[in-house]
């Protein structure tokens, strides 16, 4: 019985593992790749239109590693024969076959995955933790009419669940924060003078989109992506991506729910520039803020400006991006192509030669031995 455990645990699931896995990591990169070029060569979409591709983007690795069923385009030429050309026929009848490649290095990729993963997965805990002990730290808000713009904001942004206020001294940008019952909305002290009540105004609207969208709700996908693919980079820039496009998001629908305009709004976010700062990658899993770098806030910028252009110049671009992404990125995975048959004709006869599939990892003598293991 302890020979059959460690056999499975040690040799069959690695093996299991290694081959969707690494479908799913470079199948995932294709998409991300594939979504990054469609948002630089339609630089007008609608930001809620980026935010979704971003998240199919990333929701396509987990369709490769599940098994998702998918159609295969044979358009990548097999490797062997490619190195076959490129260098020598011995070079390439050397190399290590997949299934031998499986076999030896499996096991410890599989061992240093689970150690990133755990490591990224208790990172999450602790940002929920943070933002938990970041909301006992503020005190609660006593003011009228704070309460009165809340409930005005949330009955335009058709926000059911009225969130929380407190007061933060140390704070200097509008913060959401996510707690077990609902969120809770952070103001700085400063936001609270009566000269600066029209920018508190502005700043509550921004949070309470991101309620309305449900952004830290779906900020959990690429919280998921990085504790999974965490060795893929694209999938960290599609996380950062994706956050910006969110911010740009309710930048919009804040500008249009409080009435102010998009150059009221703008002078705003001009105030909320800050420093650049590494912020834990998990984080947003439990909070958001408007705050930003100068050079992510010009993006933003940039963004709400194009907002203000006619909605049938900006739709084009996002239907042909989303048709893209879900038709033809999202159905279809790219394949090597299967091997060619190589005739050679004598006379009226042919001949025709099969190289043999190489041999399937579970045709490994312990797996083999553990299946087929003879009962008593």
């Amino acid at each position: 019985m302890r020979a059959n455990l460690y056999d499975l645990l040690l040799v069959v699931m690695p093996q299991r593992w290694a081959g969707p896995m690494w479908g799913a990591l470079w199948q995932g990169s294709a998409a991300l790749a594939a979504v990054c070029v469609l948002c630089r060569a339609f630089p007008r979409i609608r930001a809620n239109t980026r935010c979704w591709l971003w998240r199919l983007g990333l929701l396509k690795p987990f369709l490769q590693l599940l098994a998702a069923p998918q159609i295969d385009l044979a358009w990548l030429p097999r490797a062997r024969t490619v190195l076959a050309r490129v260098v020598s026929q011995r070079f390439a009848a050397d190399l290590p076959t997949r299934a031998d490649l499986l076999i030896r290095l499996s096991r410890p990729v599989m061992a240093l995955w689970i150690v990133g993963a755990a490591a990224i997965a208790v990172s999450i805990l602790a940002a929920l933790g943070r933002s938990r002990s970041i909301a006992a730290r503020c005190a609660p808000v006593r003011d009228a009419e704070l309460d009165e713009v809340i409930v005005e904001l949330c009955r335009k942004m058709g926000i059911s669940a009225r969130p929380g206020a407190v007061v933060a001294d140390w704070a200097c940008v509008p913060m959401l924060l996510r707690r077990s019952k609902g969120y809770v909305v952070v103001v700085p002290s400063d936001l609270l003078a009566s000269a600066r009540r029209e920018n508190l105004r502005l700043a509550l609207a921004h949070e309470l989109a991101h309620i309305k969208r449900r952004d830290l709700a779906w900020n959990w996908l690429p919280a998921a992506a990085k504790a999974v693919f965490f060795v893929n980079p694209l999938v960290w820039v599609a996380g950062r991506e994706l956050g910006i496009a969110q911010e740009m998001a309710c930048d919009e629908m804040a500008a249009r729910a409080s009435g102010a305009g998009f150059a009221r709004y703008g002078r705003l976010l001009l105030t909320m520039v800050r420093p650049r700062r590494s912020a834990e990658p998990t984080w947003a899993v439990a909070a958001v803020s408007a705050g930003a770098s100068a050079k992510v806030m010009r993006r933003r910028l940039i963004e709400l400006g194009h907002a203000q252009d006619p909605p049938a110049a900006r739709l084009g671009g996002s239907v042909v991006a989303l048709l893209v992404v879900c038709a033809l990125v999202m159905p279809f995975q790219v394949v090597e192509a299967p091997r060619r048959e190589t005739p050679r004709a004598r006379g009226s006869s042919i001949r025709v030669e099969v190289s043999a599939p190489e041999p399937s990892p579970l045709l490994h003598p312990r797996f083999v031995k553990l299946v087929f293991r003879p009962h008593d």
